[in-house]
């Protein structure tokens, strides 16, 4: 089953600190060596397209109002729910470990796609 990871923090934060980049580095090296991961990126600023009664709007990021943003993203090939979790709790406990004082959310999502073609 495949999960979408993305890690939210305040928009203001700034940028992490070079040790943490490092060390997510090395774990997403470790990840793609494991086959667990299928792509990773950092998200950049985000544009939003809206319908509302009808009528189509887009309105640029960052968003004002937003407390927290998608700083990036990873797409993984796990086997369980729990694993998809484990891999969660890990990216929070690198934050933790190397970014103190941050407010960091990861949010895993399972996908769901097209049946898979017959053979």
């Amino acid at each position: 089953m495949r999960y979408m990871m993305f890690v939210k923090m305040d928009p203001n934060a700034g940028p992490p600190p070079a040790a943490l980049i490092e060390a997510v580095e090395a774990e997403i090296k470790q990840q793609y060596a494991d086959g667990v991961l299928l792509d990773a990126d950092g998200l950049g600023p985000a544009v939003e397209i809206r319908l509302t009664a009808g009528e189509v709007t887009h309105v640029d990021g960052p968003f004002a109002e937003a407390k927290e943003v998608a700083g990036g993203f990873s797409l993984f090939e796990v086997r369980s729910q729990d694993e998809a979790i484990e891999l969660g709790r890990r990216m929070i406990q690198l934050h933790e470990e190397l970014w103190p004082g941050q407010d960091v959310a990861v949010e895993m999502r399972p996908l769901f796609g097209p049946p898979t073609p017959a053979e």
